[in-house]
Parts: C-alpha cells; structure tokens; sequence
C-alpha cells in the first residue's frame, strides 16, 4: 500500500513538472514565432515611402498590382462589337411608305379644296351675271402630317404629283431600294453618314430628274438610322475572356522585389503585404500574433494529448519528457537560426526527428514531426511548401536513422537521406515553378543538408546519452562486443557462466523482439547480469568442475554466497560505468525471489534441532522487475537454468514445455511480473519464444553407436570383404 501511495504521489508530481516543460515550451514558440521571420521583417511602410533596406521575395507570390495592370489593358484592347437590329430596316420601310401616303393625302385634299374655291368663284359669277369658267388653282405649299423630319418645297411636291401612279410607286421602291442597300452595310453613329453617302450615289443613278432625286435624297437621310447598337453583354463577356488570358505575374522565391533607398511603389507595396514583410501597424500585428497563438497552442495541445495518451508508457520513463523539451528547443534554435536564409533546403530540421527517433522512439517521432513542421510554417511566414518537404523527408529520416544501429549502414542511411531531400526539394520546385538550373543547385544542397543532420545526430549522440542518462541501441551494441573487457573475464574466469549468458541472451534478444520491447537492451543486459559471479566462481554450479563446496557449508551460508552475486555484479558495473538501464537489470533479475534449493536443505536440518527458518533471510533482496526486459531476462535466466538441469539429469525433451509452463506460473503466482507491464498476450509470446528456441536446441538427437560396436563392425565387413576375393 505504501508503494502505492509513493507511486501516485510521484506520478502528480512528474505531472506538474510536465506541464510546466509543456508551458515553457509554449512561450518559448512563441516567441521564436514572433521574433523570427513575421517580426523581424514585418515593418509598417507605406506607398511612397522610402525602403529602408532590400527586401527579397520568402516565396512565390504573385505581382497582383501588375498583373491587375496587364488584365486591364487587356480588357481595354476590346472593341466596341456591335449587334444588328432588323427591326430598324423594317421601320425604315414602314414609314416611308407612311411618309408617301400622308403626301398623297395631302395633296388630294388640297385639290378637292381648289376645285370647291373654283366651283365657289364660278357660282358667283353667275349670279352676278358676268359668267367666268375658274379653273382650280392648286398650292403645293402642304404640311402632311408626318412622323419623320422630312420636308419638301412646293415644287418638289408639284414635280411629285405630275407622276402616274405606276411611276410613284417605282420612285418609293427606289428610295426602300437606296435605304435597304443602306441598312445593309450596317450603320453605327460613326458609320451613318459615308452610309447615306453611298444610298445617295445610287440614288443619282435613277432617271429621276434632279428635283425628285432631291426628294429621294432627303427621305433616305431621314429614315436611314444605326441599325447596330452596342452589344454590352458581348462587350463585358470579350474583356473577362482576355483578362482570363493574362498569366498571373509571378515574383519567385529569393527574388528581388525592392531595394535599399528605392521608394516603395503601390505595386512593391502590394507584394510585400501578401509576403507578410510589411504591416498597417498595430491592428494588422495584432491580428497575425492571435492567430498563430491560438494554432500554436491546439498544436501543442494535440502533442500533448498524444504523448499523454497514446505514448503514455514511454514518457514515464524517467528524463523522457526533459530530453523531449531539449530536444524541442533545438529545433526551435535551428528554425530560428536559419529562417533568415529565406530557403528551407539549408535548414536541417530533420534533426529533430532523427533524435527523438533514436533517443525515445521512432513511433513518437514520426507523430512530433508533423507538429514540429506546422510550428516551423508560422516561423518561416506561413511557407507551406517549408511544411510539406520537412514532412516528407522528417519522416524517412525517422525511420532510416534506426537502421544506423550498424555501423557500417551509417554511410548507406546517409546517402538514402540526402537523397530523398534532394528528390523532395526537387519535386516541390518544379511543382511550385517548373525547372531551372537554380533548382537543381538548391536539390544539391538539400542532399548536403540532409547528410550533415545525419552526421550531427550521430556525433551529438554521446552528449545527449551522458547529459540524459539514455542509452541508445548504439552505446547498447557497443557492450554487447565480446571484446569488451567484463566479457572477456566472464569468457576466460566464468566460462560455464559465460555460455550461460549467451544463451539467456539469445532467448531474451528474441523474445523482446516479438513483444517490441527493446531488443537490445534486453540482450546486453542478460549478457551481463551474472558479472556477479566473478568474485567467487566456485559458488555455482556451470562453473564447478569436481566438487562441490557447498556440500560442506551451511545452508543459510551458502544462499547468501549465491545471492551476493547481485550485489557484487552492481557493484563491478558501477565501476565499469555500465549504464543505468543495464544496472537495473543486474539488480532485478532474480527479483525477490526464493532460493529454494537451499531454503529446503536448511528446513530440512533445522527440523532436528526445532528452529525455526525464515523465508526472507533466502530471499533477493529485489526489487521485482520494473521493465519489461528485465522481466523477459529473469524469465530467459530462470528457464535456460532450469531446462538445461532438467535435459542434463536425463530427462526426455519432450517434458521441456511443461516444465516452462511451471516455471512461468510459479513466476506469475511469486509477484515477480507485478511491476514490469506485460500482460498475458505479451507472457504467452514469450513463451512461445523460449519454446522455439529450447526444442531447437534441445532437440531429439539419434543416439551414436559405442566404439566397440563400430570396431566389431569393421572387423567383419573387413573379413566379408576377403572372402569375397
């Protein structure tokens, strides 16, 4: 119950420690974020105002106040188009033949009123008695009423009414002729009068006379209107259509867009706010600062929610979270260092993801990438094409960096990683805008970058292992070299020890694999975890050749000689500066468990005197397995100990996995895996492990025929052979 009481109160503790790295961590963000690229270059400027340095494009942006230009220009070089009116031809018809109607009328009414003044004259005349014959006198000068601005003379119209009826039919066909061939041509306000001009010209080849033509003249030029108006629909639909033709004018990356002195034009000053280089002063600030806090901080809270849940196990591991914030704060520096460069292919922040990958996990590593891309966005002024490559080329290097656990893969890993940010620098260029040598200079420094994270990586690994306490699988392998001078005392002092710790570490190795535990952790610690034993060889048996000196000790004495093996082995790593992982091991593979041969022996003699015998004083002093390697090595050192004594007394392998059901139930059943996190998904892989390896190993081997049956046996094969002669 204490343990658990300890327990909880040391989880609120490393929580609250863990909020407080997540809140400096936040405010750190930000103020990289606010005092990098949007703050060190936004200035409040305005059009007309004098440059105070050179200022040069982040990213492709578009020239809008140019291209805005050159579409207008475009929609200016649209004509004005015209559509036709029939309409206006047939109107033309309609009232020249009203025209010509009205005239008619007019001039009959005017005859009818002259022949009733000549009848009137004549009738008083006779009545007067001086007889006079009046002939009727007729006056051209007539108004017909009219809807057209047509006026003629009274000759014109005294010339007109000495047609036949036939001829002022032809003479109105001949003008609709002259009109018609007018409205032909099509007639705008500019064109109307060369129109009339040429109706005119084919007026004067009638045989009129010059009285009637005129009369034609002056009725065409009345009639004859624009038949093609202004088509604004068409005219509004030509300009979108050449203003979509207009190419977007485009500044490229890392081009000039105003120099030092050089006053700031309205299309300079366009292009520097969509680069977000300028401001409108403290509103427009404002607003940029809440915005990118607010997705900083559902970043972050995303981070936390993963690394809170989901990786839950691996951030309670003890300076998880210190090495994460440090880790972080690198990247932070590097961002920041580098956002000035303008071009993300020289900022290695791949770095980031390669470290957390090695030092914690790779699981982790990949989620963190992303978050850590989206921050580095806001810090390289919104570059999403900056987040889309550290994306791409955070995530190989995340998983290729495991593979450099192999010293001879780490050139390999190397050129794979500056080959895909050469490839995915190269890919976005021509996405964003298309090939140049330019291009390609920038994919070779992308490959560059991308080699020299790797080395720095690899090269700050040992700093980051002392400062943190980590141990990687590299400094882990490094131990596991036979080379290495504990191995060679176990090899040349303890070599029955030393098999059995090859073996241990073979079943442990294997075993951690399949519930993806740390492999090589589980196998360096098995390698080591019996260095105890060189102090006193003679105390175990894989090391007794002949007799046995603990048939001549008391029970109790002998358990503590066997149980010193623990301490003496932390005490021999503390001075081979073992790492503390390994250390834990040592410390924890027999766990408290029960010595039981011993336990039994003194039991069994203290019988005849009555005293009495407590099981603590046969007990490891433990603690029970904290991890689960630890557990897999007490499980592998239990099994390989009591397997091989079990094959070694006579007994038939076929009884192997029954006996390691035992061994893994009086484990279970003790408390030893109390502590160490497996469940029984995990416990029945492993013993699946142990059992695959154990058959091969003690599998049923034909039995070989003594020397005196093969000597008898060549004898008489030797004697068939003579007869046969």
């Amino acid at each position: 119950m204490n343990k658990r009481i300890a327990r909880y109160f040391n989880t609120i503790k490393n929580r609250k420690f863990d909020f407080f790295l997540m809140a400096l961590a936040f405010a750190a963000t930000v103020l990289v974020i606010f005092s990098g690229a949007f703050m060190a270059v936004s200035e409040t400027l305005n059009v007309g105002d004098i440059s105070p340095k050179r200022y040069i494009a982040t990213r492709n942006v578009e020239n809008t106040v140019e291209t805005q230009r050159l579409r207008q220009k475009a929609e200016e070089s649209v004509g004005e188009l015209y559509k036709h009116d029939p309409d206006v031809a047939v109107n033309a018809k309609e009232q020249i033949d009203s025209f010509f109607e009205s005239v008619d009328s007019a001039i009959a009414e005017m005859k009818i009123e002259a022949g009733q003044e000549a009848a009137r004259k004549n009738a008083l005349s006779r009545i007067g008695g001086n007889e006079v014959n009046a002939v009727p006198e007729y006056n051209y000068a007539i108004n017909p009423a009219v809807s057209i601005p047509i006026y003629f003379s009274p000759v014109q119209y005294e010339e007109y009414d000495k047609l036949s009826t036939e001829d002022k039919e032809k003479f109105k066909e001949d003008i609709k002729y002259a009109a018609d061939y007018a409205f032909e041509q099509g007639i705008t306000d500019d064109t109307r009068d060369r129109v009339v001009e040429q109706a005119r010209s084919i007026i004067d080849a009638y045989q009129w006379n010059d009285i009637l033509k005129s009369m034609a003249y002056s009725t065409v030029d009345s009639v004859v209107v624009p038949n093609l108006v202004l088509d604004e629909e068409a005219i509004e639909a030509a300009k979108e259509q050449r203003a979509s033709e207009v190419e977007p004018v485009m500044i490229l990356k890392n081009q000039k867009i105003i120099d030092s002195g050089e006053v700031i034009t309205e299309e300079a000053f366009a292009v520097l706010m969509e680069l977000g280089l300028i401001n409108n002063g403290y509103r427009d600030s404002f607003i940029h600062i809440t915005g990118s806090c607010m997705l900083a901080f559902l970043c972050f809270t995303a981070a936390c929610l993963y690394l809170g849940t989901i990786q839950k196990r691996a951030m309670e591991k003890s300076g998880t979270s210190l090495l994460l914030f440090f880790i972080y704060l690198l990247a932070l520096a590097i961002m920041f260092a580098t956002e000035r460069l303008n071009d993300y292919a020289f900022v290695p922040l791949s770095v980031f993801a390669m470290l957390v990958s090695i030092l914690i996990k790779p699981k982790i590593a990949l989620v963190l990438n992303i978050f850590v891309c989206v921050i580095g966005c806001f810090i390289f002024n919104g570059d999403l094409f900056f987040l889309v490559y550290f994306l791409i080329t955070g995530s190989f290097s995340a998983i290729l960096v495991q593979y450099t656990q192999k010293r001879t893969m780490v050139l390999i890993v190397a050129v794979a990683v500056g080959f895909i940010n050469m490839a995915a620098y190269f890919a976005i260029s021509i996405f964003t805008s298309g090939y140049s040598n330019t291009i390609f200079m920038g994919s070779l420094y992308a490959c560059v970058i991308g080699v020299v994270s790797l080395v720095m990586v690899i090269g700050s690994l040992p700093l980051w292992e002392g400062v943190f306490g980590i141990n990687t699988k590299f400094t882990l392998a490094e131990l596991a070299n036979p080379n290495n001078e504990i191995m060679r005392r176990l090899i040349i002092e303890t070599p029955g020890t030393y098999h059995h710790s090859l073996v241990v570490a073979n079943l442990a190795e294997t075993a951690a694999y399949e519930i993806y535990a740390n492999e090589t952790l589980a196998k360096v610690g098995a390698l080591f975890h019996d260095i105890g034993k060189l102090k006193n060889p003679q105390c175990f048996s894989e090391n007794q050749f002949g007799e046995n000196i603990h048939d001549n000790l008391d029970p109790s004495v002998s358990a503590q000689m066997i149980m010193r093996h623990v301490s003496d082995g932390l005490e021999m790593a503390d001075d081979a500066g073992l790492p503390k992982v390994v250390r834990d091991i040592i410390e924890q593979h027999h766990g408290t468990t029960l010595v039981k041969y011993f336990f039994v022996k003194c039991a069994k003699e203290k019988d005849k005197t009555g005293d009495v015998v407590h099981e603590s004083d046969f007990r490891y002093p433990g603690p029970i397995p904290q991890s689960k390697e630890a557990a897999v090595v007490m499980l592998a050192d239990t099994v390989e100990a009591a397997v091989r004594s079990y094959v070694s007394s006579g007994n038939d392998s076929a009884g192997i996995e029954g006996l390691v059901d035992k061994l893994f139930k009086d484990k279970l059943d003790d408390g030893q895996l109390d502590d160490c996190r497996l469940d029984l998904k995990e416990i029945e892989v492993i013993k699946k492990s142990f059992m695959k390896m154990l058959s091969g190993m003690y599998h049923h081997r034909v039995s070989y025929p003594k020397q005196e049956e093969v000597d008898e046996t060549r004898k008489k094969e030797a004697i068939r052979c003579r007869e046969e002669k």
